[in-house]
């Protein structure tokens, strides 16, 4: 597919054209959000051995954050391949 989008010099096509520019920079954040940083807490919760309250409280942190990004229609699937 080949599209060409033109941007003016106004503030808001130059906003439009850094979301552009960077989205995939920040479909890469939210994998990164998604998938491994919560792996790497867990990891560090276990290596003091945390409480069970503690690992639960993380697993409310990581389905709130997926609320929000399910609320506002982002699937980190359709992003990234």
């Amino acid at each position: 597919m080949k599209t060409i989008i033109k941007y003016s010099d106004s503030a808001d096509d130059q906003m439009a054209l850094k979301r552009a520019m960077k989205s995939m920079d920040m479909a890469s954040a939210i994998f990164e959000i998604q998938v491994n940083m919560k792996k790497e807490m867990a990891s560090h919760l276990d290596s003091y051995a945390a409480t069970d309250a503690e690992y639960e409280l993380l697993d409310s942190v990581w389905e709130r954050i997926n609320e929000e990004f399910e609320s506002n229609g982002i699937y980190i699937d359709e992003l990234i391949n």
